[in-house]
């Protein structure tokens, strides 16, 4: 009786430690080593919207985690501090913007602003962000970056290694993108920053013949997107949301002044009507006065640096 007694304490003792054990387990939870991105490598053209990529992939590890940056640096180890320790005035979006906004106090009512670093991370998943306004070429300039994760939880912390690489094309003052032409085989668009320049934003727009003669302003119209309610015009009348201060028309330029940067305030219309969210779009037509011929081109640009810009379009044709 006595060893039936031992023998059923010693089993209770037996049981009650392995669901101590557990319920300890099951506090401290678990972390996974095989924790990081689906997708190791990302091209970027940065300086055209926000820019995301995926979120790290948990493998059952214990939620919430705390994911942070704990370095960037290139394939020799080289760490780029300055890089880290880039800040950006950017925002934080409460809605979406429509596309349809007639003023920039309908934009300021869905955003509000923020200083955050150029290259951010979004704690609860580890998604690695970077925003649009990151356009210091001298900080942050073509090239692969490589970055290092930390993940902490529950049940302790670890450190990703080359968790994530990241190829961009060059940040800069401006973007650009050729859309299409029709009429003509192409054009060769060139914009360039006036060296020195200050005062207010100016934009000085010429279009040029194949010969290099230029094209007289007036005689070339925008073509309208959207609704009768928004016509939403793509010429050099319309900035997004940017304010036009003065808008001048020469017979071989136009000079737009505008209340400064970045142009357009925001991008164009979302995405789905089929232009980038990051630009305006400019899409110009002559039925024949200019060239002899109808043509036809369009493209998608964004200013982010005040000066006097000096735009060219030359026909190809």
């Amino acid at each position: 009786m006595k060893r039936i007694y031992l023998s059923s304490c010693l089993l209770f003792v037996t049981v009650m430690a392995l669901l101590t054990g557990c319920k300890k387990q099951e506090k401290l939870g678990f972390i996974s080593q095989a924790i990081g991105y689906t997708t190791k490598t990302l091209t970027v053209p940065t300086g055209r919207g926000i820019i995301m990529s995926a979120a790290l992939a948990a493998d059952e590890s214990t939620k919430p985690i705390e994911a942070s940056i704990l370095s960037i640096h290139d394939e020799n180890g080289k760490v780029f501090t300055d890089l880290m320790n880039y800040k950006v005035d950017t925002y934080y979006w409460t809605g979406t913007p429509t596309g349809l906004e007639t003023s920039l106090d309908q934009i300021n009512k869905i955003r509000i602003p923020v200083k955050r670093p150029a290259i951010d991370i979004n704690p609860t998943n580890g998604q690695i962000i970077i925003y649009a306004e990151a356009t210091d070429a001298k900080i942050f300039p073509q090239g692969k970056y490589i970055f290092d994760i930390k993940v902490k939880n529950s049940a302790g912390e670890l450190v990703v290694k080359d968790a994530l690489t990241i190829s961009t094309t060059p940040a800069g003052p401006y973007s650009y993108s050729f859309s299409g032409v029709d009429g003509i085989s192409g054009i060769d668009v060139k914009i360039e920053k006036a060296e020195a320049s200050t005062g207010p934003t100016k934009l000085i727009v010429k279009t040029l013949r194949k010969d290099g003669t230029p094209i007289d302003p007036k005689t070339l119209l925008g073509y309208d997107y959207g609704t009768a309610a928004n016509p939403n015009l793509k010429d050099w009348h319309n900035m997004g949301l940017q304010k036009i201060n003065k808008y001048t028309e020469f017979p071989d330029r136009l000079e737009i002044e505008t209340a400064g940067v970045p142009i357009p305030v925001i991008g164009g219309l979302p995405t789905g009507n089929g232009i980038p969210v990051w630009s305006e779009r400019i899409d110009m037509y002559n039925n024949s006065s200019a060239i002899g011929k109808y043509f036809n081109y369009w493209f998608d640009f964004a200013i982010y640096e005040p000066g006097t810009w000096n735009i060219t379009i030359k026909l190809n044709y």
